[in-house]
């Protein structure tokens, strides 16, 4: 009896040591082969779904691209564990939450707005998850090892925009409309008002906008009455198209700007000619792109049927980052080796903005700056101010 009763003793000691080494490495989420995790928190559904579903085809397509090409080497591919994160920002923080607790996933890819990434970031952050933020604007929400950010910064396109209407377009005066409780809205109107800074475009003030807003006429009577030759809207995208609408409809003649959000596809759907002739900035324009821009615009085109907007080129640069860093970790691929690789990224070429920067796990690609607004059969084309402003 004491020989079957000494091995099961030893069989039991095996199993506890065998038990306590799996959290050990697992922790890391390491794999050498095979399918390796990626987790992807957007919102498909909720007042930013125009954006979410943008994100999610560029995102999608370059996981695709990347496993069809053999990007990582040795027969390994990205499995995308996708989430769905629509606002508030407690569903995104639950999605954060599984996907840190799931140990095979190495790195995350999230976020369309700041507050979401701001409750996110501190969940990935204790897993030591690396999380690429692909669409939040607020100012500071990179913090390497842990947290990256693939998004271009609208705050920089914002800026060339208002000096290029106020050297240009040349107005008098200048009116903002901004949604008040959105801190990455706040931070880009600061970024227009700063390409307005020193220059003779006197400012009239600001109206404020909630997010939950849907009502515009009184925010657009409010902006009338100062009288401003030109109007800067940083807002959501239904949000801008509202009070768009609601100024054209109040007989408002001026010149309008606005930021990215009005860009996608599905914002013209809704809007119409009435975006017509209201420029805004992106980073990635077809008509401009490089040439691996123009593969990624073309593939695109193919799979979805429309031009990628700026929020699919930054979900297809959120993925192509992260495989980055999938590949550069080695054959052991675990949660801090992605980290290491995020964060040591310091400059890459050939991308579908061109050659781009990465300072303190922010990326920055000025050059890639395009002024467009959209034509009123809704084609998309470079902006330059016509009227008498201009002349």
């Amino acid at each position: 009896m004491t020989r079957p009763i000494a091995r099961r003793r030893r069989l039991a000691a095996f199993a506890v040591a065998a038990a306590a080494a799996l959290p050990a490495a697992a922790c890391n989420g390491g794999t050498q082969s095979g399918e390796i995790k990626i987790g992807f928190i957007t919102a498909n559904t909720g007042p930013v779904a125009f954006a979410g579903q943008t994100f999610g085809n560029g995102t999608q397509l370059a996981i695709d691209q990347l496993n069809r090409e053999g990007y990582l080497g040795g027969g390994r591919k990205i499995k995308l564990v996708r989430k769905e994160g629509a606002e508030p920002p407690a569903r995104a923080v639950e999605q954060a939450k599984q996907l840190a607790g799931d140990q095979g996933v190495v790195g995350a890819i999230c976020c369309i707005l700041s507050p979401v990434a701001g409750a996110v970031k501190p969940i990935t952050t204790a897993a030591k998850l690396p999380l690429d933020i692909y669409g939040a604007t607020d100012l500071g929400l990179e913090d390497p090892p842990y947290v990256v950010r693939t998004a271009t910064l609208p705050q920089d396109a914002n800026k060339s925009l208002a000096q290029k209407v106020a050297q240009q377009a040349k107005p008098a005066s200048v009116a903002y409309a901004v949604t008040q409780d959105n801190s990455g809205w706040v931070s880009q109107l600061k970024s227009f008002q700063q390409g307005f800074a020193g220059t003779a475009v006197r400012d009239l003030g600001t109206v404020n906008t909630l997010a939950a807003q849907t009502d515009f006429s009184g925010a657009a009577g409010q902006l009338m009455a100062k009288n401003p030759e030109a109007i800067v809207i940083a807002a959501l995208q239904q949000s801008s198209i509202s009070l768009i609408k609601a100024l054209r409809s109040r007989g408002y003649k001026g010149l309008i700007v606005s930021a990215e959000t009005i860009g996608s596809p599905g914002a013209f759907k809704a809007a119409g000619k009435t975006l017509a002739d209201v420029p805004f900035p992106v980073y990635f324009f077809s008509g401009k792109a490089s040439a691996q821009g123009q593969k990624f615009a073309q593939t695109y085109r193919a799979k979805y049927g429309t031009d990628p907007d700026d929020y699919a080129a930054q979900g297809y640069m959120a993925a192509y980052m992260m495989a980055t860093a999938v590949k550069d970790s080695g054959k052991d691929v675990t949660r801090e080796s992605v980290a290491k690789a995020l964060s040591d990224i310091k400059k890459l070429d050939g991308t579908i903005y061109g050659t781009v920067q990465f300072q303190q796990g922010q990326l920055h690609a000025p050059s890639s700056i395009v002024h467009i607004t959209w034509t009123a059969d809704g084609r998309q084309t470079e902006w330059a101010p016509s009227g008498p402003a201009a002349s």
